[in-house]
């Protein structure tokens, strides 16, 4: 999930909240019809050509699960958009064509220190309660495919399908929305992201908030779901608390599928504590409560309300009103903390991101179009392929970086090893990120911004800090 959102044009799916499992997608990605053509169980093999590199590595014979002396077997997501595309007006092209070129790329380059790739790409749903289901999809990369990894926005949010992978299968898994419980679940090393994960982004957001003196003398309640209330008392009430802020009350709302009846009466239940406490700031932790819906709600009861989102893709939302006509915007003035802007990731573009970019348009001749300036489609979609090119190149790369650090002998034991020693990683998403051992989630790259309905053609996020290095030198 390629992320502007903390540095991966992370565009996840933000529509409503009656799509809990959609919402926390976006920024990852596949096209409505491409996608079903593509294969669900296709494998894509390329023959070694590198004839003294086999005889160099024949005498290996400490090699882990899908790891040859010529081949690593790789598993690939690919989220099929045409599940949700009643509810979204975008998609993310081809996706397996999208990234076929970049395996391509590597394998011509020589492979992986002499080995090809050998990618297994699956097809899953973006809404929970389909099939193929994220267990089904474990079992075949881990059991019937034998991979050594799996890329890519494999999405479970209760965290079972990530968990299968890298915990009861020990198969590496460099994915996306990954939370901080999960990855001290599995085995260190084996579970990673190149993003942040939602902990260390609201442990980070409410030291910036209190660093611009944000947080004085404030009353901040806690906005949270059932699958992020652990997050909610764990680790933002305390931060907050010792940021110096006073508590309100904590709402845990009560989302399940599509019927948010039970949650919209929590939230009226919640405005009128609220009030009573004296809560002039609220903080809203994870996508579902910080759908449209109910952010229209607090605004109508408390206008006055400072909003603070731990997930910046909520920018999402905002656009979707602005994009209505709705007037005042309800985001407007609303703090979250992310990476560079869109515009500024998309026009500044690191090095590698610009190598994924060439890389591509030289392989299939096509632009690949920024967000600034692309356009619907007949069918009124953005087919933001820029993401998709950013998301799968993105991964592959990191992948590749640390593969080759290990050296020739790729085995779980040895990926662990230096994965915790790794530090500094240079990533297509972002210019400061780093690994080490305990530090499983890469970037690094945070400032404040703020929603501002009036930036570009539908409102974006405004910079209130410059960026910065919010790693505390964990990994130097």
């Amino acid at each position: 999930m390629y992320r502007p959102t903390r540095n991966r044009f992370t565009l996840r799916l933000m529509v409503s909240v009656m799509l809990a499992a959609v919402l926390v997608i976006a920024g990852c990605g596949g096209d409505d019809d491409d996608d079903d053509a593509a294969s669900d169980d296709t494998s894509e093999t390329t023959e070694a050509s590198a004839s003294d590199t086999t005889e160099a590595s024949a005498e290996l014979t400490d090699l882990g699960h899908g790891v040859t002396a010529d081949t690593i077997k790789l598993g690939i997501a690919i989220g099929d958009y045409s599940t949700i595309a009643q509810f979204v007006d975008f998609a993310r092209g081809d996706q397996q064509a999208i990234a076929q070129v970049f395996v391509d790329d590597i394998n011509a380059s020589g492979g992986i220190l002499g080995r090809m790739v050998e990618p297994v790409y699956k097809t899953y749903p973006l809404l929970p309660g389909q099939q193929p289901d994220p267990l089904t999809l474990c079992t075949q990369w881990t059991e019937d495919e034998d991979v050594f990894a799996v890329l890519g926005v494999f999405i479970d949010f209760t965290g079972d399908g990530q968990l299968c992978v890298a915990r009861d299968h020990e198969t590496v898994h460099i994915g996306h929305e990954l939370e901080q419980v999960w990855i001290d679940e599995a085995p260190g090393g084996l579970l990673l992201t190149p993003d942040s994960t939602k902990e260390q982004q609201a442990k980070v957001f409410i030291t910036l908030l209190s660093e611009q003196g944000m947080l004085e003398g404030k009353t901040v309640a806690v906005v949270a779901d059932q699958d992020s209330e652990g997050r909610a008392n764990d680790v933002i009430a305390p931060a907050l608390e010792e940021a110096g802020a006073s508590l309100g009350s904590t709402a845990v709302l009560t989302i399940t599928g599509e019927d948010t009846s039970q949650a919209q009466a929590q939230m009226d239940a919640f405005l009128e504590q609220w009030q009573g406490e004296g809560v002039d700031t609220i903080f809203m932790a994870g996508l579902t409560v910080s759908a449209k819906q109910f952010v229209q709600k607090i605004k109508e009861a408390m206008p006055d309300v400072q909003l603070i989102f731990d997930d910046d893709s909520t920018s999402q939302q905002g656009q979707d009103l602005a994009s209505e006509g709705v007037s005042p915007n309800p985001y407007d003035g609303s703090l979250s903390t992310r990476g560079r802007t869109d515009t500024e990731s998309w026009d500044d573009k690191t090095p590698l991101l610009q190598q994924c970019i060439d890389t591509y348009e030289a392989a299939t001749g096509e632009t690949v179009i920024g967000p600034a300036e692309l356009q619907p489609d007949e069918n009124g979609k953005k087919q933001q392929v820029y993401i998709a090119v950013a998301d799968f190149c993105g991964e592959l790369v990191m992948f590749k970086a640390i593969a080759e650090k290990v050296g020739p002998e790729l085995t779980n034991a040895n990926w662990q090893a230096a994965v915790d020693d790794f530090g500094a990683i240079e990533l297509v998403g972002t210019n400061i990120a780093s690994l080490c051992a305990g530090k499983y989630a890469a970037d690094d790259e945070f400032r404040l911004v703020e929603w501002d309905s009036s930036v570009g053609a539908s409102g974006d996020w405004s910079a209130l800090t410059d960026v910065q290095d919010a790693s505390g030198g964990v990994c130097a």
